[in-house]
């Protein structure tokens, strides 16, 4: 017996599976999301929200909440190597989110840890409609044609049984869903462990004025990297030593812990209170299949990787976003469930690259592989130059190398590549191209693509999908229209079909003879009616 039904049961409730929820409801579903902890963990974790992150939040009004978070100590960019904090200083270098991409994207980094981060995902999906339940547990789950029927352990201890059309497993790097489906995982494994050290101490004394984000110490006792945290006051910090290989916190009692920070910090008398601890594997996997059936892989159980970069969590927010739109029109018989296939097709591929890239910092930072400094691409290139080949992107004729990234920087306009960032006029302002993508199809033309406007109409109608229309260049700023030729690859009178999660899905360089109906064929060949 079914005790309640929702089209998206989403399992796991951090970074990943809150944004799902969040992208879910954004489209108009009411997702149900159940989280077995009882409240979103106090450990940052992930440090920061990358450009590509911050530009789909702020498409949402999200930004200047996002920023409200940011750590106390972003501003400074700068990362301190020492001995210890109160020790002899060993060097310093650029942060690896100092420089923003402004000439690429929206908007610049956000150095909030995943702690802060999460509730502003969580406030939000639940304002928008989002059915989020901490504290209860998937303990069992099946499958048919049709959905998925899943077994839920309240927090009062009692079981609710629940009918899904679709699952999205978002329970993390244990993978347990990942797992029970049978589906494994592949690449370099495990390279350590390290331990989080929540604390409370006045380290100003030992700060001493110098501006930096993260101290990296290295000394007999420990090796590890102290960071400032927000809230509760100025005296919160977090402690994150390099474990042993196998080891875990659970090891380490309140007394040890007061060492390793005293070590850190070095100064062996300091007053210490330990908040909370934690362990993880810095690892390297991705899942050999992101959906199996009706269950859809997101964030840490499809992919892990080292911290280096702050690639891991911004990536399973950004596989919510591609998953989102398609699930959503899926759902309202707007589009074929075929169009589903293409998740797997695009972000298996930008996996696959961007741990590769987070591996390679790793091994470098670590002096432990050169020969990975050949593979090194810029960080605009993993942030913003994912090329997606699948159904959902009608290609062109002409060669294709087949890298799953283009250099950002040089943009092709090219179908499956991010629409290239564009400002365009709004009553006399200029708004960047990517605020207006709020989770909808759009139609972008030069200033001589008139024609397109009553085309964009026509399709509207005959599709149900709306379709807005923007004309760069139409208020006569050559500027703009110069931009749009260049980076879109068309003429000033073509167009550009964009998805709602702001990649070119099609592109045509001058109006065709009947635009209405090419337009009409270009979104049925994406969305597979």
């Amino acid at each position: 017996m079914t005790d309640e039904t929702t089209d998206v049961l989403i399992v796991g409730g951090s970074m990943a599976g809150l944004s799902m929820a969040l992208f879910l409801a954004q489209q108009g579903v009411r997702p149900l999301l159940v989280e077995r902890h009882a409240e979103i963990s106090a450990h940052p974790r992930a440090q920061a929200a990358s450009p590509r992150t911050m530009e789909l939040l702020r498409a949402l009004g999200l930004e200047e909440e996002v920023r409200a978070q940011e750590n106390p100590h972003a501003r400074y960019g700068d990362i301190l190597q020492a001995a210890s904090l109160a020790g002899a200083e060993l060097g310093r270098f650029d942060g690896p989110f100092r420089h923003d991409p402004h000439d690429v994207g929206t908007t610049g980094w956000t150095l909030i840890g995943q702690d802060r981060l999460e509730p502003v995902l969580r406030s939000r999906a639940e304002l928008l409609g989002a059915d989020v339940r901490f504290g209860t547990e998937l303990t069992d789950f099946a499958q048919d044609g049709e959905g998925v029927d899943a077994v839920l352990r309240t927090p009062g201890g009692a079981e609710r049984r629940v009918r899904a059309r679709y699952l999205v497993a978002a329970d993390g790097s244990r993978a347990r869903i990942r797992e029970r489906l049978g589906i494994g995982a592949h690449g370099r494994g495990v390279f350590g462990r390290q331990m989080n050290v929540i604390f409370h101490a006045d380290l100003d004394p030992y700060v001493a004025g110098r501006r930096f984000f993260l101290c990296f110490v290295n000394n007999p006792v420990v090796k590890g990297v102290l960071g400032k945290l927000g809230g509760d006051g100025t005296d919160r910090w977090v402690l994150a030593p390099s474990l042993p290989p196998g080891a875990s916190h659970q090891e380490y009692d309140e007394e040890a812990c007061v060492e390793l920070v005293r070590a850190a910090v070095g100064v062996p008398g300091l007053d210490v209170r330990v908040e909370a601890t934690s362990s993880w594997e810095i690892a390297a996997r991705v899942a050999d299949r992101f959906a199996h059936g009706r269950v859809l892989l997101i964030g840490d159980c499809a992919h892990v990787m080292p911290p280096t970069g702050g690639f891991g969590g911004n990536l399973g927010i950004q596989d919510a976003h591609n998953l989102a739109w398609k699930l959503a029109l899926v759902l309202r018989g707007t589009a074929g469930p075929e169009l589903l296939d293409s998740y797997p097709r695009e972000r298996e591929p930008a996996a696959e690259f961007t741990v590769e890239q987070a591996v390679i910092r790793y091994l470098q930072r670590s002096g432990l592989d050169e020969e990975a400094a050949a593979r090194h691409r810029p960080e605009t290139t993993v942030l913003f130059g994912q090329v997606y080949r699948s159904d959902a992107v009608l290609a062109e004729d002409g060669p294709d190398d087949g890298s799953p990234v283009e250099d950002p920087t040089r943009p092709s306009g090219r179908p499956g590549t991010r629409a290239p960032h564009l400002p365009l006029d709004r009553d006399g302002s200029s708004v960047p191209l990517h605020d207006l993508l709020g989770g909808g199809f759009r139609l972008l033309t030069g200033p001589a693509g008139g024609v397109w406007e009553e085309a964009a109409a026509r399709a509207s109608a005959g599709t149900g999908i709306p379709l807005p229309v923007d004309r760069a260049g139409a208020d006569g700023s050559p500027g703009t229209a110069d931009r749009f030729v260049e980076a879109y690859g068309v003429g000033p009178g073509g167009a550009v079909l964009i998805r709602p999660d702001g990649f070119i899905a099609w592109r045509t360089p001058e109006p065709s003879a009947a635009p209405a109906a090419e337009l009409r064929a270009a979104l049925a060949r994406v969305l597979r009616r």
